[in-house]
């Protein structure tokens, strides 16, 4: 782990940090409103980012992620990296890929949100891909 990454945090408080996340991003958590299909996404979503909050390498800090970058991503190992609600603009990223392109257009609002090129996350390691997927699905779908 990157020297910049805190201890490990309790399952308890990751899983608080998630809600906090959820109810100020407005993304419904109610998981009762949910088919079958919606629900196990949902609980995989969250997964992802309890995990990283559980870590250390997320944390939820006045309306925004913070992520840092774990060693497995080689080159960027120990970058801290915001994560902000996307604006319209960012949203409208997606327009400039074609239907097919879901990663592109995901990468591009991951790009608007965070202020990083897409290639940045080509780059990252699988594990620190998932939590900023997470939490695109979870605002895309909410």
């Amino acid at each position: 782990m990157s020297d910049k990454v805190k201890k490990k945090i309790d399952k308890i408080t990751a899983v608080e940090d998630f809600d906090r996340f959820c109810e100020d991003w407005e993304i419904d958590n109610e998981t009762s409103n949910m088919n079958e299909e919606e629900k196990t996404d949902f609980e995989g979503q969250k997964a992802k980012i309890v995990n990283a909050i559980r870590r250390g390498r997320m944390s939820f800090v006045d309306d925004t992620f913070k992520y840092v970058v774990s060693n497995k991503s080689e080159k960027n190992a120990g970058d801290e990296v915001i994560i902000n609600r996307p604006r319209g603009s960012g949203l409208m990223e997606m327009d400039r890929y074609k239907e097919r392109e879901g990663v592109h257009k995901t990468y591009a609002v991951l790009a608007a949100m965070t202020k990083k090129e897409s290639k940045f996350f080509a780059n990252l390691d699988g594990i620190d891909v998932k939590p900023f997927l997470a939490v695109v699905t979870l605002f895309l779908a909410g």
